[in-house]
């Protein structure tokens, strides 16, 4: 077996055009996302590939992440691996993987987490062996090969009451019109973020999810209006018939009209009539902390599952002093 770091775009776009034996393959793990990080200021991608007989075996594409100054890059810089890595459910590839991560990140970055898309809990041991501790992180799953009447069914009373006081108050939802509307679209979540204090991507980061290879299939945006004002929005991925809540929020002098709760189920919806077998709501945090948008995304009836994130601290000195500064940061905004 080989582990080799693509060094350049065109190894990696080699690579990914070899890949046709990696069925697992998810889109944070795809060359739509590598551009995506490719073309951004605050993210830097890389490319680990593991090759037996000359055959694409696995695969980690890894974002190295600073939101904030370079001046505080040796402080700030983390590695966010979602979805991967991708090892064919083979023990011995993902531990030629790790080895290889380790080699060539672990100097790099403050710290290492590990996002997964799938149940990879009996790879528990492997990780652990490279000093990954596992943390529950839940999530909910809608199985769309139901008929639209059983997943509606599956709603809880609460929430069908919310979508229909929604309709009620005159929320519609479409896809936006990309032209006239994207920037809007963006400063709805912008806001929230901003309240929440949280780091958050530029506008140039989402225009690049729209522009890189096969955006227009992949990334889509579905706006919440009230007349023709649009008060809410969801950035979607859709990819092997997966549509996966990416980001999602609604103007809050508007919460009173349930623009969230009308977005999510026509967008359910909209996945389900276009032949897609699953949505994904991209995450309801860590089961042992409140999480209020948990119970929100609950409601839908979908299947709470707890597939869990790995983390390792390669920097334990610099990771206090990072999260110090960034609840200082917080103090600041």
């Amino acid at each position: 077996m080989i582990v080799t770091l693509l060094k350049n775009e065109r190894d990696v776009y080699d690579a990914y055009n070899r890949m046709s034996q990696i069925n697992d393959m998810n889109v944070f793990q795809s060359r739509f996302y590598y551009d995506v990080l490719n073309s951004s200021k605050q993210t830097e991608p890389a490319v680990l590939i593991a090759e037996v007989d000359n055959a694409i075996k696995g695969i980690v594409l890894i974002q190295i992440q600073n939101y904030f100054s370079t001046l505080l890059k040796s402080f700030s810089s983390r590695s966010i691996i979602s979805g991967g890595p991708l090892f064919a459910n083979d023990e011995n590839i993902l531990k030629e993987l790790l080895f290889a991560y380790d080699k060539h990140f672990n100097k790099r970055v403050v710290y290492t987490q590990i996002r997964n898309l799938f149940n990879v809990e009996s790879f528990d041991h492997v990780y652990g062996n490279y000093n990954y501790q596992r943390i529950g992180h839940l999530n909910y799953i809608i199985d769309l090969n139901n008929d639209i009447k059983s997943i509606w069914d599956n709603v809880y009373s609460k929430r069908k009451n919310e979508i229909r006081k929604g309709v009620k108050e005159g929320i519609t939802v479409k896809e936006i019109d990309y032209d006239t509307e994207f920037i809007n679209a963006y400063k709805i979540l912008e806001l929230i973020y901003k309240k929440a204090k949280l780091p958050f991507p530029k506008f140039k980061y989402f225009n690049n999810a729209r522009n890189v290879l096969n955006g227009g299939q992949i990334f889509r945006i579905f706006g919440g209006y009230l007349g023709s004002k649009l008060i809410g929005i969801m950035f979607v991925l859709c990819f092997n018939k997966r549509v996966y809540n990416w980001y999602a929020a609604s103007n809050p002098d508007y919460y009173k009209k349930y623009p969230n709760d009308v977005i999510t189920w026509e967008v359910i919806k909209w996945a389900y009539e276009n032949g897609f077998e699953i949505f994904d709501f991209g995450g309801a945090g860590n089961p042992e902390k409140e999480y209020g948008v948990r119970d929100f995304k609950k409601k839908y009836g979908g299947t709470e599952v707890n597939y869990g994130r790995y983390e390792c601290i390669h920097k334990p000195f610099m990771m206090k002093t990072s999260e110090y500064g960034f609840k200082l940061w917080q103090k600041l905004r």
